[in-house]
């Protein structure tokens, strides 16, 4: 298992990782649980997130199984979570039916961001409780416009259930 904490903007607060860090003005700010094994995925998919003026903190997790313990504590709750499919032990659809088993992650967005484009992967997100599919960009630019994306959404309740 790999934990990466990785604070926002406010460096001190590693021992607080959800800690509501927004700026005023804003109505809420984003935790997210990312889940890939890739550890060249993992760093730039923070690296956006850590830049970004909506995300207050992410956990990255590289075991899926690690990352459902951890969730099933009650201890932690993210707003958004972002998943990849191809993984070994546990793949993100097996992941994903875990989750929706603990109550507080019910509603929760989770969306894959894979870099399988597979038809029968596409059809099974179509049939799970998953809120979006994006296949990982080739670029960091396009990497950011669809995290953009994703959080504005996020942030919108367009996903709530």
């Amino acid at each position: 298992m790999s934990l990466a904490l990785v604070p926002c903007r406010d460096e001190d607060s590693r021992s607080q990782p959800w800690l509501d860090r927004r700026p005023s003005g804003h109505v809420w700010n984003l935790n997210v649980l990312l889940v890939d094994d890739d550890a060249a995925d993992t760093s730039l998919i923070l690296d956006v997130l850590r830049r970004h003026p909506d995300v207050a903190a992410v956990h990255a997790f590289d075991a899926p199984i690690a990352a459902l313990r951890q969730l099933a504590t009650g201890r932690q709750k993210p707003n958004l979570v972002l998943l990849d499919i191809h993984m070994p032990r546990l793949d993100g659809f097996e992941f994903l039916k875990e989750l929706r088993r603990i109550e507080s992650m019910v509603s929760v967005p989770v969306v894959f961001l894979t870099t399988s484009g597979l038809t029968r992967d596409v059809r099974e997100y179509s049939a799970s409780s998953a809120s979006s599919y994006i296949i990982k960009p080739d670029t960091y630019f396009e990497l950011q416009t669809r995290m953009d994306a994703v959080i504005k959404r996020a942030l919108s309740g367009v996903w709530r259930r």
